[in-house]
Order: C-alpha cells, then sequence, then structure tokens
C-alpha cells in the first residue's frame, strides 16, 4: 500500500512540474507547489488508508458474528 501511496504523490509531483514548465513558473515557486502536492497526496493518502485499515476494529463482534452465518 505504501508503494501505491508513493507512486501517487510522485505521479502529483509530476503534474504539478509539468504545468511549471507550461505556464513558465519560476524555479522557487514550482519546486514549492511540488512539494506541497506530494505532501498532500501522500499525507491525505495515508490518512485514508488508515481510515479503510481501522473500520474493522470499529465494528462490534456481534456484529461480525451474525454477518458470518448468514
Amino acid at each position: 500500500m505504501y508503494q501505491l501511496i508513493h507512486n501517487l504523490a510522485l505521479a502529483a509531483a509530476l503534474v504539478t512540474l509539468i504545468a511549471a514548465l507550461w505556464q513558465d513558473w519560476g524555479l522557487l515557486p514550482t519546486l514549492k507547489k511540488m512539494i506541497i502536492s506530494y505532501l498532500g497526496f501522500f499525507i491525505l493518502g495515508s490518512i485514508m488508508t488508515l481510515a479503510v485499515r481501522l473500520v474493522p476494529h470499529f465494528e462490534s463482534k456481534d456484529e461480525i458474528g451474525e454477518s458470518e452465518t448468514e
């Protein structure tokens, strides 16, 4: 899962770099925007992964037992 989030964040940074080259931004604004896009996607992807993995912990054991017997 880490590799998927990392690749998605790198793709976001690449899209930012392409937009910077297309719109002729300067070096420092481009680097800042690339870092923000990378960290934003990485942190949000990590939070979403943790949320998905924590869902079974919030279900009660009775609900799990009833769904398995049906």
